[in-house]
């Protein structure tokens, strides 16, 4: 009987030792996917992380462009967010005269160089191989940003960048004709009180 004895204990051991096993390959696997929904999550944590420096950004860039106070500070700001935040060194914004003419009031890079080629009038303009960013007050189109190029390193432009642009389409023309206003009555306050 010792050795029946024995036997069974050994059978009883392996069985443990088997469910044991198997226990241990359950628990790896579920620490593997632990591990990966880890990565997952990290990886999600960043993303955000990123996304929500870029909104500051945007929203600290768009404060002060509608906050300027000349326009000059708010073709800075302008500047500032097609640097800065669409990732573009080479731009040339433009107004549309009295005339019907297109006068670059800022810019960077070769498009300011390019702009004297560039077609007299808005509609002349959606012809040219550039991203073109009408500029508008209410439902007037007072101007235009022409984008050459991206810098070389920044990905092609994306839905976040076009909602970036679409505000800049409809707050940047009224930010700077604004501040043009404010700095009127600043100087016509001054000569008043002279």
């Amino acid at each position: 009987m010792g050795n029946n004895g024995a036997v069974a204990e050994l059978r009883i051991l392996r069985s443990e030792l088997l469910e044991a096993h198997r226990e241990l390959s359950r628990l790896r696997i579920q620490n593997e996917q632990l591990m990966s929904s880890n990565r997952d999550l990290s990886t999600l944590l960043v993303t955000t992380e990123r996304r929500s420096g870029e909104l500051v950004k945007i929203i600290v860039a768009f404060r002060r462009l509608l906050e300027s106070g000349d326009s000059a500070a708010a073709l800075r700001s302008i500047e500032e967010i097609l640097i800065n935040v669409i990732g573009t060194e080479d731009f040339v914004v433009l107004l549309i005269t009295e005339a019907d003419a297109l006068r670059v009031v800022a810019g960077m890079g070769p498009a300011v160089e390019n702009a004297a080629e560039l077609p007299s009038t808005f509609d002349g303009l959606l012809a040219v191989d550039a991203r073109i960013v009408p500029l508008h007050i209410a439902e007037h189109v007072v101007g235009a940003i022409v984008i050459d190029q991206l810098l070389p390193h920044r990905d092609p432009l994306n839905a976040n960048d076009d909602q970036v642009l679409s505000l800049l389409s409809r707050f940047a023309a009224s930010a700077v004709m604004a501040a043009d206003q404010k700095h009127e009555w600043k100087r016509i306050e001054v000569q008043e009180v002279a």
